[in-house]
């Protein structure tokens, strides 16, 4: 078997007083990226239960491709920012702000995911077509419709961008009613050491919890914090993470996989003469040692 060299494992870490009830494999902000995607596959197990933090499209090349793979996983998806972006192209009867159309299109990478659903389309998937003449796989819409807006597993939270400290949390419960719907947590995002899982747990629903979230790009080295973990690494590096709880289900392990992606841009890194055994060697140590990675 040939060593996949774009890809690395971490050492089991050991959390104290949090566990999920059963094993997870948990993947983030994907963001159209099916080759990543299949490489952090090879560590799943087959058994556990697949959950997806968000952000499944726009910006890589293969959104189809991701969103199908999470539905033939029966992956429990948390509704990211960029899903909601894209209801008002698709859904044009949800209309949040009248601006998301060309937001989502020209800056976020919507165009992409539109070429990647017109390629699906072409070659036979079946498709859904709005009253604007847009088309989009009948697979998209099954996806969206089972996105919640968080999932709580024993005392685990996950989240698709983490919520604020010393704040009660209201989640929204259904992205197509527009009269009630908050999108608030979907973009938070923490200013600075003192908002991330550092120094104290969140509290939810009256319990403290350790919290995963993705959203935010976060240096390798604050991956892994005391109260939780940031999961998204932005475009170069994809995480996964395999956590499980011990058999008293008061403690639990887990550990994080990561692997390089082409698929939306090439790191500076190799401009300069990195090697790919350097940066992945580069990306593990910052995260296993919790040292800021100044490669990206």
């Amino acid at each position: 078997m040939t060593k996949d060299i774009e890809t690395f494992v971490t050492p089991y870490y050991e959390v104290k007083g949090f566990s999920p009830t059963e094993k997870l494999f948990v993947m983030t902000d994907l963001h159209g990226c099916s080759q990543a995607m299949s490489r952090l596959l090879k560590h799943y197990d087959g058994n556990s239960k697949v959950v997806f933090l968000g952000d499944a499209i726009d910006r890589g090349p293969d959104s189809y491709g991701v969103v199908k793979k999470l539905l033939e996983l029966d992956a429990l998806c948390i509704l990211g920012n960029h899903e909601f972006m894209s209801l008002e192209a698709l859904y044009p009867e949800t209309v949040y702000y009248q601006n998301w159309v060309p937001l989502w299109h020209t800056v976020n990478g919507g165009d992409k995911t539109l070429d990647s659903f017109d390629k699906a389309i072409t070659e036979g998937a079946d498709y859904i077509e709005n009253r604007n003449k847009i088309r989009f796989p009948k697979i998209y819409d099954d996806y969206i419709r089972r996105c919640q807006s968080h999932y709580l597993c024993g005392n685990i939270l996950f989240t698709h961008s983490g919520i604020p400290l010393h704040e009660e949390v209201k989640f929204f419960e259904d992205p197509f009613d527009v009269e009630n719907f908050d999108d608030t947590f979907l973009w938070w995002r923490p200013r600075g050491s003192a908002e991330r899982y550092l120094y104290e747990p969140r509290i939810f629903n009256g319990q403290k919890v350790f919290s995963v979230s993705g959203h935010t790009p976060t240096n390798p080295g604050f991956v892994r914090q005391e109260y939780g973990i940031e999961l998204d690494t932005g475009h170069v590096l994809k995480l996964a993470l395999e956590i499980e709880p011990d058999s008293a289900r008061t403690n639990c392990k887990y550990r994080l996989i990561g692997t390089l992606c082409y698929e939306v841009r090439l790191d500076e890194s190799f401009e300069y003469g990195c090697t790919v055994e350097r940066l992945v060697e580069s990306y593990k140590r910052s995260i296993e040692n919790q040292i800021i990675c100044k490669a990206i």
